[in-house]
């Protein structure tokens, strides 16, 4: 079962300068668009323990949406089976939405390249 999660963070990592409220906006709303459609795609697996820690994604995307290699954990995991679930289940989140096809209409290729996404489990 698919779980419409919330507790789903981005950050857009680039180059490129934003220096004016309108490129900050477009920011917002490409990350909402994000948040909305990760999450959608994202099966959380059940029975969490609440000792789970937010697991980072570290993805990079072609011009044209499509994932430019394999999302990558970034930052450690803890050894134990649950957090290895859950930072498991966040890359097949990633990977199942894919292509972001849409992103190419909402800003500049420079501000979505590169992504990096926070899961957190879930409050239930």
């Amino acid at each position: 079962m698919i779980l419409r999660a919330t507790a789903v963070a981005f950050l857009l990592v680039s180059s490129a300068a934003r220096a004016d409220a309108d490129d900050d906006a477009s920011r917002h709303a490409l990350l909402a668009g994000l948040h909305a459609k990760i999450a959608s795609c994202w099966a959380v697996p059940p029975d969490l323990p609440d000792t789970i820690k937010p697991v980072r994604v570290k993805f990079s995307l072609t011009r044209s949406g499509e994932l430019d290699g394999s999302p990558s954990i970034d930052g450690p995991v803890a050894g134990d089976p649950a957090t290895k679930a859950f930072a498991a289940s966040a890359v097949r989140a990633v990977v199942r939405c894919a292509p972001y096809a849409e992103l190419a209409g909402r800003a500049s290729y420079d501000a979505w390249k590169t992504i990096v996404v926070t899961f957190n489990a879930p409050e239930l």
